[in-house]
């Protein structure tokens, strides 16, 4: 029997739907976590397997969309490198926005798969890979963005790290987040403020307060 691709499986668990604070982005979402969850294990013969989180948009990657594409500057005519793309809504919106070049990349080959489906959606280039944030290296002036990684204290302590050292090098480095449990704030420097209407399936209350920050070098 013919293993089912990544895209094929992305396609077959979503459909077309516009994320509720970005209407202007068009994406392949899912509507039930838990469904997907299993089945997503299946499909993967019970191997360690990521939760779908590209299969949904959450807050802080919804509020660092925004920010991109109301504030189009922040982006245009630069390079911008989107770390834990999951459904590829933030490298979108910077493609949109106008930069140069975007580079989206996820340690899940299904949110690759997913990202590369979702840049042809909305009709933008994107460069997909699949990497660890400690395998990433940027130039100077590069525009670093992550959404939503603050939930998991070792996740978290990871990020951090890992996005100090890029900042240490010479990127900006923009984090959108819902004010979670690690989210590192004293590191931050808030640029920008949302109300973010998001899904009851997927977070705790239809709309979640979330800051756009930068990174301090």
């Amino acid at each position: 029997m013919r293993r089912i691709t990544p895209a094929e499986f992305v396609l077959a668990h979503t459909h077309v739907r516009l994320p509720p604070f970005v209407p202007e982005v068009r994406l392949q979402l899912a509507d039930d976590s838990l469904a997907l969850w299993e089945q997503t294990q299946v499909a993967v013969d019970h191997g360690q397997v990521p939760p779908p989180f590209w299969a949904f948009v959450w807050a802080g990657g919804q509020a660092l969309a925004r920010y991109l594409l109301d504030d189009p500057q922040v982006v245009a005519g630069r390079h911008v490198v989107d770390i834990a793309t999951g459904s590829g809504l933030v490298a979108i919106a910077a493609a949109l926005s106008g930069a140069t070049s975007v580079r989206a990349t996820d340690i899940d080959e299904l949110a690759v798969a997913a990202t590369r489906l979702n840049a042809r959606l909305n009709n933008v280039t994107i460069d997909v890979a699949t990497a660890d944030v400690r395998e990433l290296t940027t130039t100077a002036d590069t525009l670093v963005a992550v959404g939503d990684v603050f939930y998991d204290e070792k996740i978290a302590a990871v990020m951090l790290a890992e996005l100090s050292r890029l900042a240490a090098g010479g990127a900006e480095v923009l984090v959108g987040d819902p004010h979670r449990a690690y989210l590192p704030r004293d590191a931050l420097e808030v640029v920008a403020e949302y109300d973010v209407d998001v899904e009851t399936d997927i977070e705790d209350a239809p709309v979640k307060p979330s800051v756009v920050a930068r990174l301090r070098g």
